[in-house]
């Protein structure tokens, strides 16, 4: 494969990975075929318990995200601020 194909492959892959509802599906599909898998090992009840441990990993995952996320954001505030400004400067001067 060329270069630009390589780039234009990791461009749409990164688009369909950033979509929230390709990742539930993704989420969901892996979750099922662990069941499927399991299932003939052990039980229902420990099926769902299995599922609902993952279920809070999960859940947590996403929290310490979204919290470092605002961590960040919180410390990176000024900067961003002076980076708007600037930018809303240089919109203001091309428009004289």
């Amino acid at each position: 494969m060329t270069k630009l194909k390589l780039k234009l492959l990791k461009g749409h892959i990164g688009m369909w990975l950033s979509n929230k509802w390709n990742l539930m599906g993704i989420y969901a599909l892996c979750s099922t075929l662990m069941g499927i898998i399991l299932y003939s090992k052990i039980n229902f009840t420990e099926l769902f318990l299995i599922y609902t441990l993952m279920g809070v990993c999960s859940l947590v995952v996403y929290v310490m995200g979204i919290s470092r996320g605002m961590v960040i954001a919180y410390m990176e505030r000024d900067v961003i601020d002076n980076i708007l400004k600037k930018i809303i400067k240089k919109t203001d001067d091309n428009k004289e």
